[in-house]
């Protein structure tokens, strides 16, 4: 795939964001055993807060598409050290879910929100552990990103090409340590051994869902 492809990759994947999403049908085929129980709770969703996370495409050296993940440094909270999306809470400063996520990215890893444009948007997704709501908004960086991390919120920044995600082989069941101590199974992919999981590997099943749906999208990977 060169440049030309990509941008073309990227033209097709906007077209494919429009509505009806899969949704929570693409979510549940990656959500963790536990998530169930957390659920029938009946957690009171009207109190959630709201944020947003950007899935940042951009071309390598190969003009591959790849997407742009953040592992979270290890702190005393619910998502320490985990691989994520740049992204975070909305303030109320914030216009919009676009520009949280625009604005956190920049914030956390230093590209410039000029020269993110925006495609669409996934589903919202919510998260029960920390009562959020997260909208996935879907970006392209068409120029080669040159990080500036904030080493107080990102350990280190992880590229991988979205052909990975495609491929059925890259999705496994494994074992997690829980914030509370709590150890579950959980369906995830393995990268450079970093789990991706949870919130964020049910955002990734939707993505997934919508490449394989797409004829146009699919014949980019044959």
């Amino acid at each position: 795939m060169n440049s030309t492809s990509f941008n073309s990759f990227i033209k097709a994947l906007e077209q494919a964001l429009a509505p009806p999403l899969p949704g929570s049908t693409a979510h549940d085929l990656l959500a963790p055993e536990h998530r169930k129980d957390m659920l029938l709770l009946q957690p009171d969703i009207s109190k959630a807060l709201l944020s947003s996370v950007l899935i940042l495409f951009y071309a390598d050296n190969k003009g591959k598409p790849n997407i742009i993940f953040t592992k979270r440094v290890e702190y005393k909270g619910v998502h320490s050290g985990q691989i994520s999306f740049p992204g975070g809470k909305a303030e109320k400063t914030d216009k919009d879910i676009f520009e949280t996520a625009l604005r956190e990215t920049e914030e956390e890893i230093g590209l410039k929100r000029n020269d993110i444009q925006v495609i669409g948007i996934l589903s919202e997704l919510y998260v029960p552990p920390s009562n959020f709501i997260i909208y996935p908004v879907v970006g392209t960086l068409y120029n080669k990103p040159v990080y500036k991390v904030d080493n107080k919120e990102v350990a280190k920044v992880i590229s991988v090409p979205i052909e990975f995600f495609l491929k059925e082989s890259s999705i496994g069941l494994h074992e997690v340590t829980t914030f509370e101590n709590l150890q579950f199974h959980v369906p995830g992919f393995m990268i450079e051994n970093n789990l991706i999981w949870g919130a964020t590997a049910m955002i990734l099943s939707e993505l997934i869902m919508v490449v394989k749906n797409n004829t146009t999208l699919k014949s980019f990977f044959l």
